[in-house]
């Protein structure tokens, strides 16, 4: 490995480390209703690791205690996952050109967290031939502090007290990554969409409401994204 991939390595994974306020008690939290839900301590690592995606585990989860189809968990998690299909779309100018083993890593350890600080530094046009390893380095730090604080709520769950309220530490942390995205048009106009459809079907069955709205917000961030190249080229 070059020290100039070393650096960019160490440099993700310094940036990254602002965000484990977040994802340590979030983390917590998913292991706890893991376990809560039935799954067994061995069942529970291993989603942890193949799934690796907190807010897909914990909508699948109430399916799960409800005895839900596997199709409607299956198609719950898709949905809830939209997310990435904008997160590959800004991502692919970045990656289409590393080998299909790198590509393939780097989708599995994609965090919100990690690409909110990829996508602030980089743009399409840089050309820094040592930003997947600073994407790698921040993703890395992520997907560790990820599987050790879940064994942390699947194994010592109980201990935990109530009144330590990590759910409502992990929605701070998770509101604190969303605000600077919003500085990009299409997170906006998406976000938006998705909280009016939020309100709006709030009292759907089945978190519908919830799923509306992430498809409503993907839909509308995409069309945005699309729309706004070719209008800036009409302008000129």
């Amino acid at each position: 490995m070059q020290r100039e991939q070393i650096s960019a390595l160490r440099e993700g994974a310094l940036a990254s480390a602002g965000l484990l306020v977040g994802i340590v008690p979030w983390g917590i939290v998913a292991g706890v209703a893991m376990v809560s839900a039935g799954l067994t301590q061995s069942q529970a690592v291993a989603m942890s690791v193949l799934v690796f995606a907190g807010t897909a585990q914990l909508a699948v989860l109430p399916l799960l205690i409800a005895k839900a189809p596997l199709w409607v968990m299956i198609a719950t998690a898709l949905v809830v996952n939209l997310r990435y299909v904008i997160y590959s779309g800004v991502l692919a100018p970045h990656f289409e050109h590393l080998p299909r083993r790198w590509r393939a890593l780097l989708s599995y350890v994609t965090v919100d967290g990690v690409f909110a600080l990829f996508a602030g530094r980089y743009r399409p046009d840089d050309r820094n031939p040592h930003k997947h390893w600073y994407f790698l380095g921040g993703s890395l730090v992520m997907w560790c502090a990820w599987q050790l604080s879940s064994g942390i709520g699947i194994f010592a769950g109980a201990m935990i007290p109530a009144e330590w309220s990590l759910e409502f530490a992990s929605t701070l942390a998770l509101i604190a990554l969303l605000i600077p995205l919003l500085f990009d048009r299409a997170v906006a106009w998406g976000a938006l969409a998705a909280g009016g459809v939020a309100l709006i079907a709030a009292r759907l069955p089945l978190n519908l409401g919830l799923l509306a709205a992430i498809v409503v917000g993907v839909a509308v961030g995409l069309a945005v994204a699309r729309l706004g190249p070719r209008k800036e080229e009409g302008r000129v």
